[in-house]
């Protein structure tokens, strides 16, 4: 982390995730503020990531995914843990989402805590998934906040709840000394590595994460992986095979509770800030068509080659492991697998909550 300084809004400073990451980086000038901060106009993406904001959060805590009328969801809910990623991946929608700057960490847990007690309590008849990884990354910070260690310990009362940790580090530090925990899940998101080399920068190499993957697997945990988001490229069916390979040489089949694709898209003001930031990022410029979720997406019938072909190099290594799509439509999943969700059949959410429930099963048998 090159971190140059941190912020802290008064009000925080007594957080006991304060003093841990004050302690953690002792030689950074320290500023205090009365008011969240917004992006100057001479204030870079880049710069404003070399600031951590010590704050508390005061909205909303758990949300549900925020997933778009006309594509299936898979219905879990978003727990915030923090905005924005130290990384810096050129396609990264957070470029354009946020009008607040810097990497920001929320220290308030007890009351985060608190909060998930109440939720958890008003759903306590129904599997609920969560993910901290939609505003940032799951474990970037873990190493100073060692927020995973202190999740698993609240969620140990809690057997009806998940949480997936997705991430694209190896920073799997904080997860190994403890028994593994029957609530989280750890998760990767995986790309080729001339991909990961050119667009994913500051993130772990895909040896990297997929060795961290194959130590959570022999400590106990179960484990994700998500191609998301897919580049077509020239070679593109090479690379991903051969990353589809790399995976399942070091990871088992069963410790896998489940695999999603999803192709690159974008709300159309992301471009000019990728073509501004990433002037090397050539994908911008293939073909996209605008969908039903005001997206850009690859026309339809590329995104349907993808599909089918990473499900079947997945499926000839691994054909109990359960592969979803992540935001497409009913017509794409059709033509992918040959059946729609929750079309005569169980709903997304309630094939991955079968899923989650049948591995909890499992473990208690065993033990």
């Amino acid at each position: 982390m090159l971190f140059k300084k941190i912020l802290i809004e008064k009000g925080a400073e007594t957080a006991p995730l304060t003093q841990r990451v004050l302690k953690a980086l002792p030689d950074l000038p320290l500023e205090w503020v009365d008011r969240d901060p917004v992006f100057s106009q001479t204030e870079t993406i880049a710069e404003s990531k070399k600031t951590l904001y010590l704050t508390r959060f005061k909205g909303e805590l758990i949300k549900p995914c925020p997933g778009t009328k006309d594509y299936i969801c898979c219905g879990y809910h978003i727990l915030h843990i923090g905005s924005n990623c130290p990384m810096d991946c050129s396609y990264c929608i957070l470029q354009a989402y946020f009008n607040q700057p810097f990497i920001r960490l929320f220290v308030n847990i007890e009351e985060i805590f608190l909060k998930l007690r109440t939720f958890v309590y008003r759903h306590h008849e129904e599997i609920i998934r969560l993910g901290t990884g939609e505003f940032t990354d799951s474990l970037a910070l873990d190493h100073l906040t060692g927020f995973s260690a202190l999740l698993a310990q609240e969620l140990s009362s809690h057997p009806n709840v998940l949480v997936e940790l997705k991430t694209k580090t190896a920073a799997i530090q904080n997860l190994i000394p403890a028994a593994p925990s029957k609530n989280i899940i750890i998760s990767w998101s995986l790309n080729p590595s001339e991909v990961i080399k050119k667009e994913e920068r500051g993130a772990a190499s895909l040896s990297e994460r997929l060795k961290a993957a194959a130590v959570c697997q022999k400590k106990g945990y179960r484990l994700g992986f998500h191609f998301d988001p897919i580049f077509y490229f020239p070679g593109w069916e090479e690379s991903y095979h051969q990353t589809v390979q790399t995976l399942f040489s070091e990871i088992r089949p069963e410790s896998i509770l489940w695999i999603s694709l999803g192709c690159f898209r974008f709300m159309p003001p992301l471009k000019s800030i990728i073509q501004h930031r990433h002037p090397k990022a050539r994908y911008i410029y293939q073909e996209f068509i605008p969908a039903l979720d005001k997206k850009m997406r690859y026309p339809q019938s590329q995104r349907v080659e993808i599909y089918r072909k990473l499900f079947n190099w997945i499926r000839t290594w691994g054909e109990e492991i359960p592969v979803y799509l992540c935001m497409e439509n009913a017509s794409v999943w059709g033509k992918v697998f040959g059946y729609v969700p929750g079309m005569g059949m169980p709903t997304l959410k309630e094939m991955l909550d079968q899923r989650v429930r049948g591995w909890w099963e499992k473990d208690a048998e065993i033990q």
